[in-house]
């Protein structure tokens, strides 16, 4: 699996470090950071979560 992040959207909702903080982090700036672009499967569930949860749609995942 691999999460892509488009920090060009990100307005720092913060709902994916909520979802998945082992993937995602918000960093100083108040912008998510991408911890794990290549997280194992066992992440999936959580990762999808964030997806969906992006207010700005800045988070794929592509299996």
């Amino acid at each position: 699996m691999q999460v892509k992040l488009d920090i060009d959207k990100c307005i720092g909702s913060g709902s994916c470090e909520m979802l998945a903080p082992e993937v995602f982090q918000v960093g100083q700036d108040g912008l998510a950071e991408l911890l794990d672009a290549s997280p194992g499967s066992e992440m999936e569930s959580k990762c999808r979560a964030a997806e969906e949860s992006c207010p700005t749609q800045a988070i794929q995942i592509e299996a």
